[in-house]
């Protein structure tokens, strides 16, 4: 079973060369609106863009609720220079039972091919494989999404499943396929032992 008591202590903050990776609060509203609101990133969302800042401020309250509950944390991506928000990841769906959580993340378009979400991801699955004792992490994406494809493969993870029309889309309005990927521990560990160590 995942215990999180201990990770869960108090929010993590997470610092990367670029980025701080930091909990989420109300003064974020109108950056999150204006990156989910964006149909860009909303595209393989498996929403539609939100339509007001009220909706905003509702995501940033359900970041929260989740990680009081410790049902996931997500974290507000911002960049060192100003500390304004510029995406989010986290984990979701965790099952505890089986220390194995869902990792999910958007980036307001200006920050793409710029190696963002790959800096934040290394960070995020440090943190949960080495904080929280998970076994493996999962992603599910749109297998059309190229972008997001290449940043799980840069950071080790592996398609293990494709799963037919399993996803009504409102974006486009029906059925769309699910890519199913997963990076176990013992993969991340030799992978970041790999890159710590010389030749």
């Amino acid at each position: 079973m995942l215990d999180l008591t201990r990770a869960f202590a108090s929010f993590p903050v997470l610092e990367t060369e670029r980025l701080t990776l930091r909990a989420a609060t109300p003064d974020d509203a109108v950056d999150m609106f204006r990156i989910m609101g964006d149909p860009q990133v909303t595209r393989y969302f498996g929403q539609l863009p939100m339509t007001s800042l009220d909706a905003a401020a509702k995501r940033i309250e359900g970041f929260a609720l989740a990680f009081a509950e410790q049902s996931g944390v997500r974290w507000a991506i911002s960049a060192r220079a100003d500390g304004r928000l510029i995406g989010s990841c986290g984990y979701w769906r965790l099952l505890k039972e089986h220390l194995r959580a869902e990792v999910g993340y958007e980036l307001a378009p200006a920050w793409w091919g710029r190696g963002v979400m790959p800096e934040a991801l290394e960070a995020v699955l440090r943190f949960g494989f080495a904080d929280m004792g998970m076994h493996s992490v999962e992603a599910q994406i749109h297998p059309a999404n190229s972008g997001s494809r290449r940043v799980l493969e840069k950071l080790g993870f592996v398609q293990e499943g494709h799963f037919r029309e399993n996803f009504y889309d409102p974006v486009e309005q029906g059925f769309t396929d699910t890519a199913l990927f997963s990076l176990l521990r013992a993969a991340w560990a030799a992978r970041a032992g790999a890159g710590s160590g010389g030749r």
